[in-house]
């Protein structure tokens, strides 16, 4: 689930001629990157013609994202595994600490009528995507302007659980769990035009690309980036942040606050996948100090970052493994 914010950003100074090598090779031809990750066994994955972003002509350029649709897939299964367990019911759900529905396998959130949120709403957002994509919408969210969650409280959507417009619902997104995956990926591919929108500063600009290509480098799959932004968001939300208490400033948990966090310039994948991790882990424990409330979730959110040290591959439980599990267990029913 997305809960995202901004942080008030310090100076992070990159110096020394290791960080420069690792700014040379990110500014690199696509083609050696490319025969870079054909060289890892098992790479199925491409880093294209990287782009400069936008806001500035002189930044580093952003590596682009590829992902083969078989192998999106499976990582749409691993970030529904880490989100439900893989249980088919699970697919739209409210939880008790919650406010709004959290629904498909990325668990998009989605407000009920009339409540507004400090979170990013994605569940409108991944049915206009569909939209696009000329996939057919029930009828009853296939509005000009995508409508709220007709259910007003977690109380009315459980009494509704098996209603035919529930079970529509939830059939669809069972249907859809390709074009789900293809939105988390579309995300992570726009998110570090998004997160240098939101920072002015060209060192730390600077930094934060180094750091975002070290992940995809160290990632052949992307599966750390893909999770973690659909889990927490980009960072650049200036609603999703909390008050440190000890400092004063606002502090958020997106992936910018997880970039920021990072100082390598390592290049072996093992090395830098726990990194991502190691930061993770502190960006999340920070809100849970900021936001107390929130040490009910800090086991899981924890568990969940940890999944990031090895390649999804290596994982104790294979997410399809789960899933036809549960299919199982809803056939025996």
């Amino acid at each position: 689930m997305l809960a995202c914010g901004s942080l008030l950003l310090s100076c992070v100074i990159v110096a020394g001629m290791a960080t420069q090598t690792a700014l040379a090779e990110i500014a690199a031809p696509a083609a050696t990157r490319v025969a870079d990750n054909e060289k890892e066994p098992g790479a199925a994955v491409q880093v294209l013609e990287t782009r400069k972003s936008s806001h500035e002509a002189k930044d580093l350029p952003v590596p682009q994202l590829v992902l083969p649709d078989d192998l999106a897939k499976k990582i749409g299964q691993k970030i529904w595994l880490n989100e439900t367990g893989g249980k088919i019911d699970a697919i739209t759900s409210w939880s008790a600490n919650e406010e709004f529905a959290s629904l498909g396998i990325g668990h998009f959130i989605w407000f009920p009528v009339g409540k507004w949120l400090p979170f990013e709403e994605s569940f409108p957002a991944l049915l206009e995507f569909m939209r696009k994509k000329n996939v057919r919408l029930p009828a009853w969210l296939d509005q000009t302007q995508i409508p709220a969650n007709p259910w007003t409280s977690r109380a009315e959507f459980r009494k509704n659980a098996n209603s035919p417009q529930m079970k529509e619902l939830r059939q669809f997104l069972l249907d859809t769990v390709a074009e789900q995956t293809q939105f988390m990926v579309a995300r992570a591919q726009g998110a570090m035009e998004k997160i240098l929108k939101t920072t002015p500063d060209g060192t730390e600009r600077d930094h934060l690309v180094l750091q975002f290509t070290r992940v995809v480098r160290a990632s052949e799959n992307f599966y750390p980036l893909i999770d973690y932004i659909n889990f927490k968001g980009e960072g650049t939300n200036p609603n999703e942040a909390a008050m440190d208490r000890e400092t004063g400033r606002r502090q958020g948990w997106g992936l910018k606050q997880v970039l920021l966090k990072m100082n390598g310039d390592a290049s072996d994948p093992k090395a830098v996948r726990a990194e991502f991790a190691d930061a993770a882990q502190f960006v999340l424990q920070q809100r849970v100090r900021n936001l107390p409330s929130n040490r009910v979730f800090e086991v899981g959110w924890l568990r969940r970052v940890a999944t990031y040290h090895r390649p999804i591959a290596d994982s104790e439980s294979s997410p399809k493994r789960a899933l036809r599990k549960s299919l199982r267990v809803t056939a025996a029913q």
